[in-house]
């Protein structure tokens, strides 16, 4: 849980909740807003929390399923898919929960630049990774990435203050028991695809796919499990899955 002191003058922080204007007309109310009644700053940037605001009206409102549907071929599918790239949500999802980038080094065992690095420039990741930060979140991997024709602007800090806690060293431990296991070759069955129609519709060759699937599974990045996802035409929690 975060820490309720001001990083400036050590007093404790209030939460108030505030309405903002999203656009010059759109009004966003109850937007919950850290404040030191001391120091009289805000200890969040307002317009971060409006973006998250607006991600959660937006939900299930996907561009890229809307695309899919008119895609019938996998040279189609295919074309849309190669118009989008994975985009992470991490540093909103951590504001939202009120916990810092120290936080989540520390669950992972990696650094906190590392974590930093991730989330403000957008920097790839294995599918093993992005399940654990999802894990950790407590989030279903697909709010944590999505799949965007534009990268949006992540570089804003984080400014809530983390204090580890008994719970957080059990999560950190049972994090390291875990391992990734991948269920593509299951749904291939299910849906009565040919490993080369998921190869058409990746765009890469049969023995690239084949690479992927059996020998660098673990080492897939999450742009490329996003994909495969959409081209099965699954939710990426039916593909991988941390056991």
């Amino acid at each position: 849980m975060a820490e309720r002191r001001c990083p400036v003058c050590g007093g404790e922080l209030v939460t108030v909740y505030k309405t903002f204007e999203v656009d010059g007309k759109d009004k966003v109310e109850n937007v919950p807003v850290i404040m030191c009644p001391k120091c009289n700053i805000s200890l969040v940037n307002t317009d971060l929390l409006i973006n998250i605001t607006e991600r959660s009206k937006l939900e299930n409102k996907d561009e890229i399923l809307e695309e899919l549907k008119e895609a019938k071929t996998d040279e189609e599918i295919r074309n849309v898919l190669e118009q989008y790239k994975a985009q992470n949500h991490i540093r909103e999802i951590l504001n939202e929960k009120k916990l810092s980038y120290h936080w989540l080094a520390y669950i992972l065992g990696v650094s906190s630049n590392y974590i930093r690095d991730i989330a403000t420039n957008n920097r790839s990741i294995r599918i093993k990774t992005a399940l654990k930060i999802a894990y950790a979140l407590g989030v279903n991997i697909s709010e944590l990435y999505t799949l965007e024709k534009e990268n949006k602007n992540t570089d804003r800090a984080l400014v809530c203050i983390c204090k580890i806690t008994e719970d957080d060293k059990k999560l950190k431990e049972e994090l390291k028991r875990l391992n990734v296991k991948i269920y593509i070759e299951d749904v291939l069955k299910e849906k009565g695809l040919q490993k080369i129609q998921l190869a058409r519709r990746l765009g890469i060759a049969k023995a690239s796919l084949y690479k992927i699937l059996n020998i660098t599974k673990e080492n897939m990045q999450i742009e490329t499990g996003l994909k495969i996802a959409y081209a099965l035409g699954v939710d990426i929690n039916r593909i991988f899955t941390l056991e």
